[in-house]
C-alpha cells in the first residue's frame, strides 16, 4: 500500500511573501490584495509602467527612490549648483523672462476653450498641460509657487477665469510701464552688500576723474533705477493682487494649505502697511480655513496692528481683530478672543463683525461650561481632517503596526524579518541562525 509521503499539518506552503507562489491562509497570513507590486524578482515590465507614468508602484507602499535616475542624468552634466544658477541669472535677461511668461500665460488662458456645463453631468475640467512650461518661468522669476490646481479651478469658474485674465493683463501692462520692481530690488540688496578690491587698489581717484564726466540726467535716471521707490510699486500691487486671485482658486478647490502659502509668499512683495494688513488678514483666514490655528492668529494679530486708522468709517474696519479672535476661539481660549474683540471694539467701535463675533463668543462660553470633555477630541475642521489623511497615520491601517516593507516585499507586521519585538512570529522560532552577534542585546528565550 503506497502512502503519501509529503504530510501537511499547517496551512503555509512555500515562502511568505505576498504573491509567492503556494497555499497561505488568510488567518495565518493576512495579506491585503496588492494590485500590481514587484515580485520576488524585482518589478517587471508591467510594474516598471507604473513607475514612469504614476511615478511610484501603484500599491503606495513601496516608496520611490529615484537615486540611480539622478545620478545617470543630473550628476552627469558636471555642471555644479552654484554654476547652474548663476547662468539661470545671468545668461537670460530676467526681466524678457518674466514678461515673456506672464505674455505666454495669458495668451494660454485666452487659448483654453470655455466648456459649456451640460445639466445633469459633472464638466469635464480643462488640462492645465500647456501652462507647464510659462507657469514654471514664471515661478522661477518671482520665487514663487503656483499650484496647477489654481490655473485648473480658475478655467473652470468663469467669473475666476475673467478676473485672472484681467490681472494678468494688468500685471503685464505695468511691467511694460515700470519694469519688474521685485528684480530692482534684489540687484539694490546685491549693490548693498560692500565691494571688496583687491589689496592695492584704490578707487577713490579714479571716481574723481569720472566725476565731471557723468551727465546730472544720466546719473539721476541710474540712481532711481538701481534705487527703487521704497514704498510699494504698482507692478507689486498687480503681483499681489494676481497671486490672491490664484490663492483664490485653491480656496475654491478646497486646497487651503497651497492658498495659505501663497498669500504669505505673496507678502514678500508688499512694502505698505496698509498692503501689509490686507495681505496678513487673506492669509489669516486661508490659514483658519487649513486649520493652522497659530499661523492664523499671527497673521490676524499683524493684520489688526497694521491696519490703517484712516479705515474707521467703513463697515468692515476690524477685519485683523476679527480673524485673530476666531483664531484664538477655534483654540479652545474663549477669554482671550473676547478680550480681543473688546479691544478692536475699542478701535472699530461701528464694526458690524466685531459685534457679531462678541455674540458667538458669549454663546460659545456658555455652551463650553457645559459641554463634555471630550468634545476636543473631535476634529471638524475639514483642512485638518485632508492633513490627517495624508500624513496622519490611521488606527487600523497605514501605520507601523499593520506592513512592513523589506527588500522589496511586504509583510504584515508580525513577521517583520527586522525586528522581533512583542508580537513578533521570530520571538517563538529564534533568529533562524542570522547573525551570530549584533549591537542589540536580545533577550533569551
Amino acid at each position: 500500500m503506497l502512502r503519501r509521503q509529503c504530510v501537511a499539518r499547517s496551512y503555509q506552503r512555500g515562502s511568505w511573501a505576498p504573491g509567492s507562489k503556494h497555499q497561505k491562509h488568510m488567518s495565518l497570513n493576512p495579506t491585503m490584495y496588492l494590485y500590481r507590486f514587484a515580485g520576488p524578482h524585482g518589478p517587471g515590465p508591467y510594474v516598471m509602467k507604473y513607475w514612469w507614468t504614476l511615478g511610484c508602484f501603484p500599491t503606495g507602499i513601496e516608496r520611490p527612490f529615484r537615486l540611480p535616475e539622478f545620478l545617470a542624468s543630473y550628476q552627469q552634466q558636471h555642471v555644479p549648483i552654484e554654476v547652474e544658477e548663476w547662468l539661470q541669472c545671468f545668461v537670460k535677461n530676467p526681466y524678457e523672462e518674466l514678461k515673456d511668461a506672464t505674455s505666454s500665460l495669458l495668451k494660454c488662458l485666452e487659448e483654453v476653450p470655455t466648456r459649456e456645463n451640460t445639466r445633469g453631468y459633472r464638466s469635464i475640467e480643462s488640462g492645465v498641460s500647456s501652462f507647464a512650461a510659462p507657469l514654471a518661468q514664471f515661478e522661477r522669476q518671482l520665487n514663487v509657487r503656483v499650484p496647477f490646481l489654481a490655473v485648473r479651478a480658475a478655467l473652470g469658474s468663469p467669473a475666476l477665469r475673467e478676473r485672472l485674465k484681467d490681472d494678468l493683463f494688468e500685471y503685464n501692462e505695468s511691467l511694460s510701464a515700470c519694469g519688474s520692481t521685485p528684480h530692482r530690488r534684489l540687484a539694490r540688496s546685491a549693490f548693498d552688500e560692500p565691494l571688496t578690491l583687491p589689496g592695492g587698489i584704490s578707487n577713490s581717484d579714479d571716481s574723481e576723474n569720472l566725476r565731471g564726466q557723468i551727465s546730472v540726467p544720466m546719473r539721476e535716471g541710474i540712481g532711481s533705477y538701481a534705487s527703487p521707490n521704497p514704498r510699494t510699486s504698482d507692478d507689486e500691487k498687480k503681483l499681489i493682487r494676481l497671486l490672491t486671485t490664484f490663492s483664490e482658486g485653491c480656496a475654491l478647490k478646497e486646497d487651503y494649505e497651497s492658498a495659505f502659502s501663497l498669500l504669505s509668499s505673496s507678502l514678500n512683495f508688499s512694502h505698505d502697511d496698509d498692503i501689509d494688513a490686507v495681505v496678513h488678514s487673506n492669509a489669516s483666514a486661508a490659514a483658519i480655513l487649513s486649520g493652522l490655528y497659530k499661523e492664523a492668529e499671527f497673521h490676524g494679530r499683524q493684520a489688526a496692528l497694521l491696519e490703517p486708522q484712516a479705515m474707521l468709517s467703513t463697515k468692515s474696519g476690524g477685519r485683523g481683530y476679527v480673524l485673530w479672535a476666531i483664531a484664538t476661539a477655534y483654540q479652545e481660549d474663549f477669554d482671550r478672543g473676547s478680550r480681543i474683540v473688546e479691544k478692536g471694539l475699542e478701535v472699530f467701535p461701528d464694526s458690524a463683525d466685531l459685534k457679531s463675533i462678541r455674540e458667538k463668543l458669549a454663546g460659545a462660553v456658555a455652551a463650553a461650561s457645559s459641554a463634555s470633555p471630550l468634545r476636543t477630541r473631535m476634529i471638524r475642521s475639514k483642512g485638518q481632517q485632508t492633513r490627517a489623511l495624508l500624513h496622519g497615520s490611521g488606527r487600523s491601517f497605514d501605520n507601523e503596526f499593520d506592513w512592513v516593507v523589506f527588500k522589496n516585499k511586504l509583510y504584515p507586521s508580525k513577521m517583520n524579518p527586522s525586528s522581533n519585538e512583542m508580537g513578533s512570529v521570530f520571538r517563538r522560532v529564534g533568529d533562524f541562525g542570522g547573525h551570530v552577534s549584533t549591537s542589540r542585546s536580545l533577550e533569551p528565550l
